[in-house]
């Protein structure tokens, strides 16, 4: 079972948590599942978004502005965008792309999502294609469009992070024991390898700490 849970604040009395889930019970729905968080910690369920059969929701972003979410779908290689109900925390599927080329998705499984500060682009790691697919997010509708797809500079690209301006992307690739550094262009959303790398075993999550 996959899960990611992300708290996002509606107020200053309660927040909203989604779980992203392949599999929650025994029917193995892939779903999201929406949480209000009350000021004592309490969870509330508030509602539960049912994904295509089979997608496996991995890793889930948040728009900075509040109104989409958009998740890395592990098992069929896709990258959704949905619109959030803040009142309600029910998620409405607005648009599904490949996160690889057809030719790659039987051997490829996605894994983290981030989305820049600005809320324009989103970057989503593959591993098998061992890239970093990029897309550009409409800001009226929140559709997805390709934009380029980035090698890792390495293999199996496990965790991204995005530094706090936006102006580089790290991606953590578990089995080149490296993580490598990518300028990006803030108008285009592309990525450039610097060149430049932290050489560590096994990397599977990288964090920027302030």
């Amino acid at each position: 079972m996959r899960q990611q849970i992300l708290p996002w604040p509606l107020d200053p009395r309660a927040f909203l948590a989604i779980a992203a889930d392949r599999g929650i019970d025994q029917a193995r729905i892939d779903r999201l599942v929406s949480y209000r968080i009350g000021p004592d910690g309490s969870l509330t369920r508030l509602a539960e978004s049912v994904l295509a059969p089979g997608a496996g929701p991995r890793h889930v972003a948040l728009h900075p502005g509040g109104r989409f979410v958009f998740v890395m779908n592990e098992l069929d290689s896709t990258v959704a965008s949905l619109a959030l109900d803040d009142t309600s925390g029910r998620l409405s599927v607005i648009d599904t792309k490949p996160a690889v080329p057809e030719q790659a998705r039987k051997g490829n499984h996605c894994a983290d999502i981030q989305i820049s500060p600005d809320g324009r682009f989103l970057y989503g790691s593959n591993r098998g294609h061992d890239s970093v697919a990029v897309f550009s997010v409409d800001q009226q509708t929140g559709t997805l469009a390709l934009v380029d797809y980035a090698l890792c500079g390495g293999a199996t690209p496990r965790n991204l992070a995005l530094t706090p301006s936006g102006g580089h992307l790290f991606s953590a690739n578990q089995n080149a024991d490296r993580i490598s550094i990518f300028a990006r262009d803030a108008a285009t959303g592309r990525l450039a390898d610097t060149g430049r790398s932290i050489d560590v075993g096994t990397p599977m999550c990288v964090k920027i700490v302030l």
